[in-house]
């Protein structure tokens, strides 16, 4: 992993104002910034899962410091992956709790996400290529209840147009 690649907190912060920018409606931009938040109460709440070894011993002196955003702060592009997919299982994708709208929305803005990952080259394709299948058939399976009619089968959704800014 390249060190000098952005942490989370930044390339969450770029995502989220690039589709809030791309959005006018007040109700969708509601729904953006609550999976915005959603992500964020996700990270910091499974971070024993996603983080291993000198991640956790890193994240806890940056609780110690400050204690909120921590993860965000912490974590680079590949343990998003891995916190992507338990951000596609209950509790944080709920078809109990959240409306049928937000779920659709939480599902396309974590596609955009991952493609924006890919094709901006924050993740290396080729070494993560497993939890990018897992997360594909992941929304593909969740997808199925929420778009019955419209279910792509090729890539991940939402991958193109997106370049990391440096």
């Amino acid at each position: 992993m390249n060190m000098t690649q952005p942490h989370i907190d930044e390339i969450l912060r770029v995502f989220f104002e690039h589709e809030l920018e791309a959005r006018t409606g007040p109700v969708t931009r509601q729904r953006i910034t609550r999976v915005h938040q959603r992500l964020l109460d996700c990270l910091e709440t499974e971070s024993e899962v996603i983080l291993v070894g000198d991640d956790r011993v890193l994240l806890a002196a940056e609780r110690e410091i400050q204690p909120l955003g921590a993860m965000a702060r912490t974590m680079h592009a590949e343990d998003l992956l891995f916190g992507l997919d338990l951000f596609l299982r209950e509790p944080w994708l709920d078809p109990g709790s959240q409306e049928r709208q937000d779920q659709r929305v939480q599902l396309r803005l974590t596609s955009a996400l991952i493609g924006m990952l890919v094709t901006s080259r924050l993740i290396d394709r080729s070494r993560c290529a497993c939890p990018l299948i897992d997360l594909q058939a992941r929304i593909r399976s969740a997808s199925r209840g929420l778009y019955p009619r419209r279910m792509p089968e090729s890539a991940i959704p939402g991958a193109e147009g997106w370049r990391w800014r440096t």
